[in-house]
């Protein structure tokens, strides 16, 4: 059986679980959680050297980059496809993954981090984030991520988020005014690729920023109603703190 080590409220975590139940695949999970800072104990730096989530084992091979398993299970598991044939699309769906990455992704982080993520961090004295952190893969970034960690929610990078998710969802509200579905005609790793930061945004408090983006929120309705996309979502009792609420 598939094992994935994963977190539930993880955006990349739930990219690869959404894969996983489009393609009704078994699995098994491995929960690290992350803000207990088990991603940087030594057990699981021997399965992932970067301390990051997730990794999917499969017998004797070992995936981590959520997107690189993406691509794996379907060239694995090629039934449904999830990836188009067509060169042309095949090239469209990698280039909106690296939208997810590069702009949704990037994106939604300061807002989790300060909306959510920092009520964890301040449970933390200063030792014991010491202890947690001192295994580490970059230690030269320790000391800052222990400032960033300790430090008060601050509304700019919020508000920095807002931002930049609109201009995100804007790229995509003009992609889907060609398109059905972001590769093309056919649902494909680049929605699935999208699909958590309709759920954390919800979450943040942040759907505002679709405002008046029809087509987003078509695709929203679309992709929500697939019973993977229920599946795949963290239950509510692996959630992430309810954010600080923030006006929409």
């Amino acid at each position: 059986m598939l094992r994935l080590y994963h977190f539930w409220d993880s955006f990349c975590s739930f990219k690869v679980r959404l894969c996983l139940e489009e393609k009704g695949l078994a699995w098994s999970g491995a929960l690290v959680d992350l803000m207990a800072f088990e991603n940087l104990t030594p057990d699981y730096l021997a399965i992932n050297p970067k301390g990051l989530v997730p990794v999917l084992v499969d017998g004797g091979a070992t995936i981590p980059e959520s997107s690189v398993i993406n691509e794996y299970l379907d060239d694995k598991h090629p039934e449904p496809a999830l990836k188009p044939r067509d060169p042309a699309a095949r090239a469209a769906m990698r280039l909106w993954v690296m939208h997810e990455e590069e702009a949704l992704f990037a994106a939604v982080r300061p807002a989790s981090l300060n909306l959510m993520m920092k009520q964890v961090f301040a449970r933390y004295s200063e030792a014991e984030l010491d202890a947690l952190l001192a295994h580490h893969p970059k230690p030269h970034a320790v000391a800052a991520l222990k400032r960033t960690f300790l430090s008060p929610p601050d509304p700019g990078a919020v508000a920095a988020s807002r931002k930049r998710l609109r201009a995100a969802f804007e790229a995509m509200e003009a992609r889907l005014a060609e398109t059905p579905w972001l590769a093309g005609d056919a649902y494909s790793l680049a929605d699935i690729a999208a699909a958590p930061a309709v759920d954390r945004i919800e979450r943040l408090g942040l759907a505002g920023v679709r405002a008046g983006l029809a087509g987003v929120e078509d695709w929203i309705a679309r992709l929500t109603a697939r019973p993977a996309y229920a599946r795949a979502r963290p239950p509510e009792d692996q959630r992430l703190p309810a954010p600080i609420p923030v006006a929409d």
